[in-house]
């Protein structure tokens, strides 16, 4: 098993609206369904552990399995919440 993080490259517009995000912050889709969570660079890994809580992560990702959004669908989302350029 990999332990490696995985990445994504982004572009401006989204990441002024994960500027907004003062620490771990859930992101969702228009239903309200769990996508994922975003974390800030700016916090320790001490302050990321206070807020993560694995035994609930598991579960969610259990029960809302195959409910999710596609990560086109959360891109899009995104770029519509970005004031225009």
């Amino acid at each position: 098993m990999s332990t490696a993080m995985n990445h994504l490259t982004v572009d401006e517009q989204i990441l002024e609206v994960l500027r907004q995000a003062k620490g771990p912050t859930e992101i969702r889709d228009l239903n309200g369904n769990l996508f994922g969570v975003f974390t800030p660079m700016r916090m320790t890994e001490d302050e990321i552990r206070k807020h993560f809580d694995l035994e609930k992560a598991k579960r969610v990702a259990r029960e809302e399995r195959g409910q999710g959004t596609t990560t086109a669908e959360v891109l899009a989302h995104l770029r519509s919440l970005a004031p225009e350029q």
